[in-house]
């Protein structure tokens, strides 16, 4: 398969997948999702948020609003315990990945 062709796959199962875990919440059966595959499935989703953010730099769009603050900082705060990182290593990230001001063509 070419590039585009595994992109459009992907793509695909992105929507089926999203359309399905919104589901499974609505069930309340939760409890039943074997903790190794939700973690693996989140690893990969991490992977390949960053990956694309290095590769595309300032085209991907920040995470949307459908994300509650509690579930982003519940997020944020297993993927810091799993690297043991504190909030003094995520200031020195979150300004390194911070986009430029509005107008700053220079990026700096």
């Amino acid at each position: 398969m070419s590039p585009s062709e595994e992109t459009a796959k992907l793509s695909e199962l992105l929507v089926r997948l999203r359309a399905q875990i919104e589901r499974t919440m609505q069930t309340g059966e939760l409890a039943s999702l074997p903790p190794e595959e939700l973690t693996s499935l989140v690893s990969a989703a991490v992977k390949l948020y960053a990956a694309a953010v290095e590769e595309r730099e300032s085209e991907i769009p920040p995470l949307d609003a459908s994300v509650s603050t509690t579930e982003a900082m519940v997020m944020a705060c297993a993927l810091m315990r799993a690297h043991r990182l504190n909030p003094f290593d995520l200031a020195l990230w979150y300004s390194r990945t911070a986009p430029a001001p509005q107008g700053d063509a220079s990026g700096a």
